[in-house]
């Protein structure tokens, strides 16, 4: 047989003796995804690899002879290209790269080709265009496969035996296949009350409702969400099944960059397993974990454990790495004895958001349902972006993936610190003002900013310093700051209400419109609000979301000097 037709088997993850197997979760599934059988063409790949075997079985397979593409290369960056402790601040008059890089003139990279045909014999690790570019089976060539189950095994340690994954192109496609797996028309669907509104829309076309439940500063409460759980009337409820679908975004949570430890998982992974609800774990920004802010002057409050794990992962080599995995925040995967969690991952934040590419972590039975939509769909990863990303990783190896990692982590800390520094440096900061309670979930750490125009008299009722402003949480992990807007300190708030109109809806969006006409632009907070009672701050609070990802140390330092000249004018002050 051809061997650009062969299909290597996927070996399975290794499963300790000492762990469980995943319970039975089929009850779980919807009627469509009972219904979905087994592609018919999937018999024929057992035996595709068999050598010898002369296949004629093939449906409308074409031969890699007449694909165009006869090497596929790329140039890629070091894996410890990005350095693990940037400066600060960068020095007047040096560009970004010189800053971060003084004693290099380039970036250190390495080179590769994937050939059509790779020389024999070949095995399913090998990279070849003949293969890539073919028809695959939904599962995708092993090669990836085999990758990332070394690195969940490595990162997230499942607490049962025979989970798996299946590559996707990225969280939004792997949601929506999770949803076609499990939720039924009109299932309601357990969120934060801050969430992503993408997943969201996701799921609007199943009218399925959110129930929002509360946060706090680690994000999703257990207590509210015992509350919801113990408290379901389906009669109330109008019909509606209590949910068995928990959509969450434990790490850097979008929009407001909360993050959840290793009891607050517990507790809920409990909870779950108490009314059997199916946790869906949404994780794009997992390795952007980066720890608190520390305000220029301070030092930092972390225990003396964290502080030696911090100290350590700014080492190279396989020290660093470990340390960089001891101070991510557990899995829910590392608890669920059961199989009930299904993890999402990305390469987006990573590696490439255009490479769509990205997996799925979950127990049998579900990675079998998902592969048979996966055979079904349009939606499956590219045959170059897989190739490529592979080939990148093969040549890295674990180690090398993970000291990546740390450097990807150490650049957006580094933006994060130029975002909140600029605060720093352009308002006047209170921490921690007991008048914030409930602008942001109970328990966060914030920062109040009043404006730095110099006032003559002491007011009673403001202060020193006027009216506050606006209060943000530095964020643990992600790209996001959340701030909110404490609109009922406007001289017109009190007007418009008497009038009977949104008043906060309505200063927030003309706050919003000033920002752009001075070309700052903003998420709006409401957006990301999954609506219900139990949102977070009410009426007299507005929020935004600012992402530091992408702007230079120039620009970021210039948006927040212009926000707080629209602020100052905004609220009128003098």
């Amino acid at each position: 047989m051809d061997s650009a037709f062969e299909y290597g088997t996927q070996p399975q993850p290794d499963a300790s003796a000492s762990l469980p197997k995943a319970k039975d979760f089929t009850h779980h599934l919807n009627q469509v995804s009972k219904n979905r059988a087994a592609s018919t063409l999937k018999e024929l790949y057992r035996y595709q690899g068999v050598p010898g075997m002369i296949v004629m079985a093939g449906a409308g397979i074409p031969h890699p002879e007449v694909f165009p593409f006869e090497t596929l290369s790329a140039t890629i960056l070091a894996h410890d290209a990005f350095p693990l402790d940037p400066p600060r601040e960068p020095k007047k008059g040096k560009s970004l790269f010189s800053w971060l890089f003084p004693n290099s003139s380039a970036l250190p990279t390495s080179s590769f080709t994937i050939p059509k045909w790779a020389p024999q014999p070949t095995s399913p690790t090998t990279i070849q265009l003949s293969t890539s570019l073919q028809y695959q089976a939904a599962s995708g060539p092993p090669a990836l496969p085999l990758f990332l189950r070394e690195y969940v095994s490595k990162v997230y340690k499942p607490a049962y035996a025979d989970w798996d994954v299946l590559v996707n192109v990225g969280n939004t496609d792997g949601w929506g296949k999770i949803i076609s797996l499990l939720a039924e028309k009109g299932d309601a669907i357990l969120v934060e009350e801050w969430t992503y509104p993408s997943a969201v829309n996701t799921f609007l076309p199943w009218e399925c409702p959110t129930i929002p439940i509360k946060m706090d500063k680690e994000g999703m409460s257990p207590e509210h969400l015992e509350k919801v759980l113990s408290e379901w009337n389906e009669d109330e409820r109008g019909g509606k099944k209590r949910p068995h679908i928990m959509y969450t975004i434990p790490t850097g949570q979008n929009p407001t960059g909360a993050t959840m430890e290793a009891e607050r998982k517990k507790k809920l992974y409990e909870i779950c397993q108490k009314y059997d609800v199916i946790i869906c774990e949404d994780e794009p920004y997992y390795c952007l974990y980066t720890g608190e802010w520390t305000p220029k002057g301070t030092k930092s409050d972390r225990s003396v454990l964290a502080q030696r794990l911090a100290d350590a992962e700014k080492k190279e080599g396989s020290e660093g790495n470990q340390a960089f995995i001891k101070q991510l925040p557990p899995s829910y995967l590392h608890f669920d004895t059961d199989g009930r969690v299904v993890r999402m991952d990305t390469f987006s934040k990573t590696s490439a958001p255009g490479s769509r590419l990205g997996w799925i972590t979950a127990n049998p039975q579900f990675i079998e349902r998902l592969t048979r939509i996966t055979e079904t769909s349009t939606q499956a990863p590219s045959g170059f972006a897989t190739a490529l990303t592979t080939t990148m990783l093969q040549k890295w190896g674990f180690e090398g993936y993970i000291r990546w990692l740390r450097g990807v982590k150490a650049t957006y800390n580094m933006r994060k610190t130029w975002m909140c520094d600029a605060f720093y440096d352009t308002f006047h900061l209170e921490f921690d003002q007991l008048k914030t309670q409930g602008l942001f979930p109970e328990g966060t750490k914030t920062i109040t900013c009043y404006s730095k125009q110099p006032r003559n008299k002491w007011d009673e009722k403001k202060g020193l310093h006027g009216p506050a402003l606006v209060t943000f949480t530095p964020p643990t992990a992600g790209m996001f700051v959340f701030l909110g807007v404490h609109v009922s300190e406007h001289p017109d708030y009190d007007d418009l209400t008497r009038k009977g109109e949104d008043a906060t809806h309505v200063l927030v969006q003309k706050l919003w419109t000033e920002l752009a006409d001075n070309l700052v632009l903003f998420a709006p907070g409401w957006y990301f609000d999954a609506g219900g009672e139990h949102a977070i701050g009410g009426k007299g609070y507005g929020y935004f979301r600012l992402s530091f990802s992408i702007a230079t140390y120039e620009e970021t330092y210039k948006a927040i000097k212009t926000f707080s000249q629209v602020l100052d004018k905004f609220f009128r002050i003098k």
